[in-house]
Protein backbone atom coordinates (compact mmCIF):
# COMPACT_ATOMS: atom_id res chain seq x y z
CA UNK A 1 0.00 0.00 0.00
CA UNK A 2 1.13 3.41 -0.46
CA UNK A 3 0.53 6.05 2.15
CA UNK A 4 0.41 9.77 2.55
CA UNK A 5 0.13 12.06 5.79
CA UNK A 6 -3.99 13.31 5.62
CA UNK A 7 -4.59 17.07 5.31
CA UNK A 8 -7.47 19.55 5.63
CA UNK A 9 -9.04 18.06 2.60
CA UNK A 10 -9.21 14.45 3.42
CA UNK A 11 -11.64 15.18 6.34
CA UNK A 12 -14.71 13.97 3.89
CA UNK A 13 -12.82 10.72 3.36
CA UNK A 14 -11.77 10.03 6.89
CA UNK A 15 -15.27 11.05 8.21
CA UNK A 16 -16.55 8.34 5.33
CA UNK A 17 -13.87 5.68 6.26
CA UNK A 18 -15.07 6.18 10.27
CA UNK A 19 -18.63 6.23 10.13
CA UNK A 20 -18.19 3.04 7.85
CA UNK A 21 -15.88 1.45 10.26
CA UNK A 22 -17.56 2.18 13.44
CA UNK A 23 -21.21 2.31 12.43
CA UNK A 24 -21.77 5.72 14.16
CA UNK A 25 -22.24 8.96 11.90
CA UNK A 26 -18.69 11.31 11.85
CA UNK A 27 -19.31 14.31 10.18
CA UNK A 28 -16.10 15.99 7.89
CA UNK A 29 -16.29 18.78 10.97
CA UNK A 30 -16.20 16.42 13.12
CA UNK A 31 -12.92 14.81 11.44
CA UNK A 32 -11.69 18.24 10.70
CA UNK A 33 -11.20 18.80 14.42
CA UNK A 34 -10.07 14.76 14.88
CA UNK A 35 -7.38 16.14 11.91
CA UNK A 36 -5.92 19.11 14.37
CA UNK A 37 -4.54 16.38 17.11
CA UNK A 38 -4.10 13.20 15.72
CA UNK A 39 -0.90 12.29 13.35
CA UNK A 40 -3.52 10.60 10.49
CA UNK A 41 -2.32 8.80 7.03
CA UNK A 42 -4.17 7.60 4.45
CA UNK A 43 -3.87 5.47 1.85
CA UNK A 44 -3.08 5.93 -1.95
CA UNK A 45 -6.15 3.81 -3.49
CA UNK A 46 -7.16 2.91 -6.62
CA UNK A 47 -10.70 3.08 -6.02
CA UNK A 48 -12.57 4.53 -3.48
CA UNK A 49 -13.74 1.23 -1.62
CA UNK A 50 -10.20 0.44 -1.33
CA UNK A 51 -9.24 3.47 0.55
CA UNK A 52 -8.00 3.38 4.40
CA UNK A 53 -6.77 5.46 6.76
CA UNK A 54 -4.86 4.96 10.15
CA UNK A 55 -3.90 7.58 13.25
CA UNK A 56 -1.88 8.09 16.50
CA UNK A 57 -2.47 10.35 18.75
CA UNK A 58 0.71 11.03 20.71
CA UNK A 59 1.26 11.11 24.10
CA UNK A 60 1.33 14.03 26.41
CA UNK A 61 5.11 14.92 28.23
CA UNK A 62 6.17 12.61 30.74
CA UNK A 63 3.03 10.30 29.34
CA UNK A 64 4.35 7.36 27.02
CA UNK A 65 0.92 5.45 25.66
CA UNK A 66 0.05 6.77 22.36
CA UNK A 67 -3.84 5.75 20.81
CA UNK A 68 -4.23 4.10 17.55
CA UNK A 69 -7.00 4.17 15.40
CA UNK A 70 -7.62 2.35 11.94
CA UNK A 71 -10.29 2.67 9.53
CA UNK A 72 -12.01 1.31 5.92
CA UNK A 73 -14.15 0.12 4.13
CA UNK A 74 -13.44 -2.79 3.84
CA UNK A 75 -12.15 -5.77 6.11
CA UNK A 76 -8.93 -4.84 8.04
CA UNK A 77 -5.91 -6.79 7.11
CA UNK A 78 -2.22 -7.59 7.86
CA UNK A 79 -1.12 -4.17 6.02
CA UNK A 80 -3.37 -1.66 7.52
CA UNK A 81 -2.36 -2.74 11.05
CA UNK A 82 1.30 -2.96 10.31
CA UNK A 83 0.88 0.26 8.49
CA UNK A 84 -0.81 1.70 12.39
CA UNK A 85 2.40 0.09 13.59
CA UNK A 86 4.90 2.17 11.72
CA UNK A 87 3.12 5.37 12.18
CA UNK A 88 3.23 5.12 15.89
CA UNK A 89 6.89 3.74 15.89
CA UNK A 90 7.89 7.04 14.14
CA UNK A 91 5.53 9.04 16.55
CA UNK A 92 8.43 10.55 19.31
CA UNK A 93 7.32 9.48 22.48
CA UNK A 94 5.15 6.37 22.12
CA UNK A 95 6.27 3.12 23.73
CA UNK A 96 2.94 1.59 24.05
CA UNK A 97 0.23 1.80 21.93
CA UNK A 98 -3.53 1.38 22.63
CA UNK A 99 -6.48 0.62 20.42
CA UNK A 100 -10.06 -0.71 20.82
CA UNK A 101 -12.15 -2.87 19.35
CA UNK A 102 -14.82 -5.08 19.09
CA UNK A 103 -14.84 -6.34 15.68
CA UNK A 104 -13.48 -10.14 15.80
CA UNK A 105 -11.59 -9.57 12.15
CA UNK A 106 -9.78 -6.74 13.44
CA UNK A 107 -9.16 -7.87 16.94
CA UNK A 108 -7.02 -11.51 14.98
CA UNK A 109 -5.17 -9.08 13.54
CA UNK A 110 -4.12 -6.74 16.21
CA UNK A 111 -3.28 -10.11 18.21
CA UNK A 112 -1.83 -11.98 15.04
CA UNK A 113 0.82 -8.74 15.16
CA UNK A 114 1.35 -9.07 19.40
CA UNK A 115 -1.42 -6.72 20.72
CA UNK A 116 -2.84 -7.76 23.98
CA UNK A 117 -6.21 -7.39 25.31
CA UNK A 118 -5.90 -4.86 28.49
CA UNK A 119 -9.34 -4.05 30.14
CA UNK A 120 -12.86 -3.45 28.37
CA UNK A 121 -14.07 -0.11 27.00
CA UNK A 122 -17.66 0.69 27.53
CA UNK A 123 -19.59 3.66 25.50
CA UNK A 124 -22.90 4.32 27.85
CA UNK A 125 -26.04 6.21 27.54
CA UNK A 126 -27.60 7.83 29.73
CA UNK A 127 -32.02 6.92 30.13
CA UNK A 128 -32.62 10.60 29.85
CA UNK A 129 -34.87 9.80 33.41
CA UNK A 130 -32.71 9.37 36.43
CA UNK A 131 -31.72 12.48 38.41
CA UNK A 132 -29.51 12.79 41.18
CA UNK A 133 -29.17 15.69 43.97
CA UNK A 134 -26.72 18.61 42.10
CA UNK A 135 -25.97 19.75 45.85
CA UNK A 136 -21.73 19.79 46.65
CA UNK A 137 -20.69 19.45 49.18
CA UNK A 138 -19.65 22.38 51.59
CA UNK A 139 -17.26 24.29 50.84
CA UNK A 140 -17.44 23.65 47.82
CA UNK A 141 -19.59 25.70 45.21
CA UNK A 142 -21.11 25.53 41.41
CA UNK A 143 -19.02 27.64 39.06
CA UNK A 144 -19.55 28.83 35.50
CA UNK A 145 -17.05 28.16 32.90
CA UNK A 146 -16.21 31.87 33.12
CA UNK A 147 -14.64 31.40 36.38
CA UNK A 148 -12.74 28.71 35.93
CA UNK A 149 -8.77 28.93 36.27
CA UNK A 150 -6.88 26.26 36.16
CA UNK A 151 -8.49 23.63 34.37
CA UNK A 152 -5.29 21.53 32.70
CA UNK A 153 -3.91 20.94 36.94
CA UNK A 154 -6.93 19.79 37.53
CA UNK A 155 -7.62 17.96 34.30
CA UNK A 156 -3.79 16.25 35.16
CA UNK A 157 -4.54 15.19 38.66
CA UNK A 158 -7.64 13.70 37.94
CA UNK A 159 -6.52 11.60 35.12
CA UNK A 160 -3.01 10.63 36.61
CA UNK A 161 -4.58 7.26 37.57
CA UNK A 162 -6.53 6.14 35.04
CA UNK A 163 -5.96 3.77 32.46
CA UNK A 164 -8.64 4.66 29.61
CA UNK A 165 -7.02 8.04 28.50
CA UNK A 166 -3.77 9.58 29.93
CA UNK A 167 -4.04 13.07 30.28
CA UNK A 168 -3.37 15.62 27.00
CA UNK A 169 -0.90 18.61 27.08
CA UNK A 170 -2.04 22.01 28.70
CA UNK A 171 -2.08 23.05 24.51
CA UNK A 172 -4.19 20.15 23.26
CA UNK A 173 -7.03 20.63 26.30
CA UNK A 174 -7.05 24.06 25.86
CA UNK A 175 -7.63 23.26 22.08
CA UNK A 176 -10.03 21.23 23.02
CA UNK A 177 -12.48 24.26 25.04
CA UNK A 178 -11.97 25.96 22.43
CA UNK A 179 -13.37 24.04 19.81
CA UNK A 180 -16.91 25.08 18.67
CA UNK A 181 -18.26 21.42 20.29
CA UNK A 182 -17.37 22.80 23.91
CA UNK A 183 -20.95 23.40 25.35
CA UNK A 184 -19.81 25.32 28.24
CA UNK A 185 -23.68 26.06 29.49
CA UNK A 186 -24.07 22.25 30.13
CA UNK A 187 -20.40 21.83 31.94
CA UNK A 188 -20.21 21.88 35.95
CA UNK A 189 -17.72 22.50 37.79
CA UNK A 190 -16.75 22.38 41.63
CA UNK A 191 -15.02 25.30 43.21
CA UNK A 192 -13.29 25.53 46.37
CA UNK A 193 -13.25 28.73 48.41
CA UNK A 194 -9.13 29.26 47.15
CA UNK A 195 -11.31 29.02 43.88
CA UNK A 196 -9.14 25.88 43.16
CA UNK A 197 -10.93 23.56 41.06
CA UNK A 198 -12.31 20.40 42.84
CA UNK A 199 -13.57 18.92 40.08
CA UNK A 200 -15.45 18.59 36.29
CA UNK A 201 -17.74 17.29 33.57
CA UNK A 202 -17.24 18.57 30.31
CA UNK A 203 -19.79 18.23 27.53
CA UNK A 204 -19.80 18.65 24.32
CA UNK A 205 -22.30 18.49 21.43
CA UNK A 206 -22.21 16.96 18.22
CA UNK A 207 -23.83 17.38 15.05
CA UNK A 208 -26.91 15.26 15.80
CA UNK A 209 -28.20 17.02 18.36
CA UNK A 210 -26.77 14.71 21.28
CA UNK A 211 -24.28 15.26 24.03
CA UNK A 212 -21.21 13.59 24.71
CA UNK A 213 -19.27 13.71 28.32
CA UNK A 214 -15.80 14.36 29.11
CA UNK A 215 -13.33 14.36 30.31
CA UNK A 216 -15.24 13.93 33.52
CA UNK A 217 -12.87 13.73 36.81
CA UNK A 218 -12.50 15.35 40.51
CA UNK A 219 -9.07 15.83 41.51
CA UNK A 220 -7.67 12.87 44.58
CA UNK A 221 -8.13 15.15 47.56
CA UNK A 222 -11.98 15.68 46.87
CA UNK A 223 -12.67 11.98 45.62
CA UNK A 224 -15.42 9.88 47.28
CA UNK A 225 -17.19 12.82 49.22
CA UNK A 226 -19.95 12.98 46.11
CA UNK A 227 -18.97 15.70 44.01
CA UNK A 228 -18.72 13.56 40.99
CA UNK A 229 -22.07 12.52 41.76
CA UNK A 230 -23.52 16.41 42.24
CA UNK A 231 -21.68 17.54 39.38
CA UNK A 232 -23.30 14.79 37.23
CA UNK A 233 -26.80 15.42 38.44
CA UNK A 234 -26.32 19.25 37.55
CA UNK A 235 -24.87 18.19 33.93
CA UNK A 236 -28.09 15.95 33.44
CA UNK A 237 -30.08 18.16 34.12
CA UNK A 238 -29.02 20.38 32.39
CA UNK A 239 -28.64 18.72 29.29
CA UNK A 240 -32.67 17.93 29.43
CA UNK A 241 -33.81 20.98 30.02
CA UNK A 242 -32.26 21.97 26.72
CA UNK A 243 -33.73 18.97 24.99
CA UNK A 244 -30.40 17.49 24.14
CA UNK A 245 -30.52 13.86 23.32
CA UNK A 246 -28.79 10.97 23.68
CA UNK A 247 -26.15 12.07 25.97
CA UNK A 248 -23.18 9.09 25.98
CA UNK A 249 -19.85 8.75 27.11
CA UNK A 250 -16.90 6.23 27.09
CA UNK A 251 -15.78 4.47 30.55
CA UNK A 252 -12.68 2.19 31.49
CA UNK A 253 -15.07 -1.47 32.03
CA UNK A 254 -13.04 -2.02 35.26
CA UNK A 255 -11.69 1.75 36.09
CA UNK A 256 -10.04 1.74 39.40
CA UNK A 257 -11.57 4.69 40.58
CA UNK A 258 -15.09 3.60 40.00
CA UNK A 259 -16.23 5.83 37.35
CA UNK A 260 -17.86 2.87 35.77
CA UNK A 261 -20.35 2.10 39.31
CA UNK A 262 -20.91 6.00 39.31
CA UNK A 263 -22.31 6.22 35.83
CA UNK A 264 -24.48 3.49 36.04
CA UNK A 265 -26.23 4.66 39.18
CA UNK A 266 -26.57 7.91 37.63
CA UNK A 267 -28.95 6.08 34.76
CA UNK A 268 -26.03 5.49 32.17
CA UNK A 269 -26.57 1.60 29.97
CA UNK A 270 -23.84 0.01 28.36
CA UNK A 271 -24.60 0.37 24.89
CA UNK A 272 -21.57 -1.08 23.33
CA UNK A 273 -18.53 -2.82 24.74
CA UNK A 274 -15.25 -2.69 23.23
CA UNK A 275 -11.61 -4.05 24.41
CA UNK A 276 -8.65 -1.78 25.30
CA UNK A 277 -5.89 -3.68 23.26
CA UNK A 278 -1.90 -2.80 24.43
CA UNK A 279 1.28 -3.20 21.94
CA UNK A 280 4.48 -2.70 23.61
CA UNK A 281 6.56 -1.31 20.12
CA UNK A 282 9.76 -3.04 18.80
CA UNK A 283 12.84 -1.08 20.03
CA UNK A 284 11.11 0.99 22.62
CA UNK A 285 12.22 0.79 26.64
Amino acid sequence: MDWRPAVADDAPLLADLATASSGTTVSPAEAETFLQSWSVEVQRAPRPDLAAAVAVLPPAPGHHRGYGALWSRHEPNTELVAQLIRLATSTPGVRVLQVTSEYPAEVAELQAQGFVEAFPVWTMTHDNETTGTPALPAPLRDARWTEVVGLYAAYEQAYCDQRLVEPHTAEGLDQLVRDGAFAADLSTFALSPDGRLAGFVLAFGNDRGGVELGPIGTVPAWRGRGVSSALFASTLTRCRDSRRAPITLTVDGESPTGAHRLYLRHGFQITSRLIAYHLHLPGQP
